[in-house]
């Protein structure tokens, strides 16, 4: 009897082993799921907003200040300065009269060329009764009559070239005439229009397309940085040089108080204030891939690879010219292990 009751408790506890062992089991693939879950994790990324921002100062390059128009003042005859009424530095205007030269002997020559042209034709007058049987012996006569004329009509154009006159309106420069001095014939001063002036500059290659669309740029003196004046552009070259590869840049600017000065250099402003503020992202966001750029655009718990065209950089942050748009996410931290459509988690911001 005793034993008999012995071996009913050794086989229940055989049994509650065996039941234990069962439970064990079945739980054992609902903790392996778990720990497979914990593996397959999103990525973690840290993501930006696609901002406007300042990408710095205005974009500027040095020009030079030319006169918009320069003419050689020139002498056609040689001789004596009977008046010099203009000096260097002067201000004048087309046609003004700038000196003469002394015409005394050229007016002596008119004197006889006129005295052989009244003699001439009384002689003719004379003739034509003396031989009216003979009209061809008159001809001598009527030529003597024509190179007269031709002579003083020579002298009255050498009388002109001794009144020198402003070719242009402008400045005076290189120019030392003085009464009493002798002259010959050449070049004795040049004339610079200085209202307008011309601004010219060399564009680089990058730089051209700062000026895509525009018809006037601003620019300052060095020396005066808050005096802003305009331009209008007047040429733009198509084609480059080939030789410095820039391209010719040339603005037209008033110039009534005369304060530019040719030969001075300015800054001219390739863009304003406005154009500085562009759509910028952190440099931490681009992908480089051999000549492309990509983002990786945060939407949706889902990341897309998108190329993006950039522009000038400013320390941190990084022009997009075309891709984004004000307001796009874009992936800054985590981003090269991602791949197109991927999900992902997003990190707080620190």
């Amino acid at each position: 009897m005793r034993n008999k009751r012995w071996i009913q408790i050794i086989m229940g506890s055989a049994l509650l082993a065996v039941g234990g062992t069962a439970l064990a089991g079945c739980n054992a693939p609902q903790e392996t799921q778990m720990e497979v879950q914990k593996t397959i994790q999103k990525p973690a990324v840290k993501i930006s907003e696609a901002q406007k921002r300042s990408i710095g100062a205005p974009q500027e390059t040095v020009a030079e200040v030319t006169a918009s128009a320069e003419r050689d003042v020139v002498v056609k005859a040689s001789g004596d300065v009977l008046k010099a009424l203009k000096k260097r530095g002067d201000q004048v205007k087309q046609g003004e009269l700038l000196f003469e030269l002394d015409p005394a002997d050229v007016l002596l020559q008119k004197q006889k060329a006129e005295i052989g042209l009244r003699t001439a034709q009384n002689n003719l007058k004379e003739g034509q009764f003396a031989a009216q049987d003979d009209p061809d012996a008159l001809q001598p006569l009527k030529d003597q009559i024509r190179m007269a004329q031709l002579d003083i009509e020579q002298i009255n154009r050498t009388l002109d070239n001794y009144k020198v006159t402003a070719p242009i309106s402008g400045i005076l420069t290189d120019f030392s005439i003085e009464s009493g001095m002798t002259i010959n014939q050449g070049i004795v001063g040049k004339i610079q229009q200085i209202n307008p002036v011309k601004i010219k500059a060399n564009i680089t290659e990058e730089n051209a397309k700062l000026l895509k669309g525009k018809t006037e740029l601003s620019f300052y003196a060095a020396d005066r940085p808050d005096q802003l004046f305009k331009g209008k552009i007047v040429y733009f070259a198509d084609i480059m040089d080939t030789m410095n590869r820039t391209y010719e840049l040339e603005l037209q600017a008033d110039n009534a108080n005369l304060a530019l000065k040719p030969g001075t250099k300015v800054q001219l402003r390739l863009t304003d204030e406005a154009e500085q503020e562009v759509l910028t992202i952190p440099t931490t966001a681009i992908i480089r891939e051999e000549s492309n750029t990509y983002v990786y655009l945060f939407s949706g718990g889902k990341v897309e690879k998108r190329q993006v065209e950039l522009g000038r950089l400013n320390e941190l942050y990084q022009e997009v010219i075309e891709g984004l748009a004000t307001g796009d996410q874009v992936v800054v931290s985590g981003q090269h292990q991602l791949k197109d459509n991927q999900e992902v988690e997003v990190l707080a911001a620190n």
